[in-house]
């Protein structure tokens, strides 16, 4: 019944989406364009709307922060994120996530602070008030296709934000009201991101490590477990690594905790010579994204994979091109970025060699 009833609330925030782009049209039909220029105003209204809303929910989340003691570090829009280090803003490029189109990241010194669920819930405030400001535009306007351009589109995007299932927002706020101590965690995974941004080789991955009761459960948790478990693959603990991440693939049912054990598992049996489990990892949805993603770590282990597995010469050199020219900009803590420059010599050493 969970998943009859998440895909119905998906199903519901597409036909939103259809029903603004339908009310952008109408209303530049009312105001006598011709049927070209109607979809095309009615349709650039729509998504240009999208991308300010975008906008407007992360600088919710940030207001929300503020409020509660946050100090800025990163704001992002698709490939593009603002940093802020030193009191000064930088705007760099990004790689991002499939279905991930925007983030933001503040850091607090109370880290005990129950109020981060204010913080988290700064999206989907932003999405009530832009509903109800709507609504009042068209009471004053009488301007009400315009108006129900922003009240589908916010309504789409509360729907599927408030949702307890990935990565969204409810789903963050659900875990820290069911298991509130898993508070610390979620303070720690900001930290780490907030490390990866600013200064990631001041820092190795141990540092974000703490212990995580056996019996604890949520996303948090098991991001810290899931870290744990690369930690040990960078220690060559391999036999440690696969029974960390096996576990935590056992037991949870969050898609972006799956996904990372799988990646990370596929990472090992392509160290351990186990080309079929590799395949079988490399299969899923999930880790073909993270596969995809032009960074360093992802792109090594990319050419392996296609070394190994693939039997690809031109899609592994094709993999190391890309990992040689983001090795230096992809933001990897220190002792990651000397693990996957270790590795990838070895492959270009095996290439040369001809084995």
């Amino acid at each position: 019944m969970k998943k009859i009833g998440t895909y119905l609330v998906y199903v519901l925030a597409v036909v939103f989406i259809m029903l603004a782009c339908a009310c952008g049209t109408i209303a530049f039909a009312e105001l006598g364009y011709s049927a070209v220029l109607v979809f095309t105003f009615g349709y650039g209204f729509a998504l240009l709307s999208m991308y300010l809303i975008f906008i407007l929910h992360e600088l919710g989340h940030a207001f929300c922060g503020y409020l509660t003691g946050y100090q800025l570090v990163a704001c992002g829009l698709g490939h593009f994120i603002l940093t802020k280090n030193s009191g000064r803003f930088h705007l760099s490029r990004t790689a991002i996530l499939k279905n991930v189109g925007a983030q933001y990241i503040g850091l607090k010194e109370d880290e005990s602070d129950q109020r981060i669920i204010l913080m988290l819930s700064g999206g989907l405030i932003v999405h009530l008030s832009l509903i109800l400001l709507a609504i009042v535009f068209g009471f004053l306007t009488r301007s009400w296709y315009f108006a129900g351009t922003w009240i589908f589109l916010n309504l789409s995007f509360f729907l599927n934000n408030i949702l307890p299932v990935g990565i969204t927002d409810g789903a963050k706020i659900w875990e820290l009201l069911q298991h509130p101590e898993n508070t610390k965690y979620a303070y720690l995974m900001l930290r780490h991101s907030a490390q990866t941004l600013l200064a990631p080789q001041e820092y190795d991955l141990k540092d974000f490590i703490m212990p995580v009761a056996e019996d604890a459960k949520g996303s948090f948790a098991e991001s810290v477990q899931t870290l744990q478990g690369l930690v040990f693959i960078l220690d060559d603990n391999i036999e440690l690594a696969k029974q960390q991440l096996q576990s935590v693939l056992e037991k949870t049912d969050n898609p972006m905790s799956q996904t990372l054990s799988q990646l990370y598992l596929l990472q090992i049996a392509l160290l351990e010579g186990d080309y079929e489990k590799a395949e079988e990892y490399a299969s899923n949805r999930g880790v073909k994204s993270f596969l995809s993603l032009k960074t360093a770590d992802m792109q090594v282990i990319q050419a392996w994979y296609q070394f190994k597995v693939k039997k690809d010469v031109v899609q592994t050199h094709k993999a190391m091109k890309i990992a040689r020219q983001k090795m230096n900009s992809s933001r990897m803590l220190r002792d990651e970025k000397i693990y996957y420059q270790n590795w990838l010599a070895e492959l270009e050493k095996e290439l040369t060699e001809g084995v």
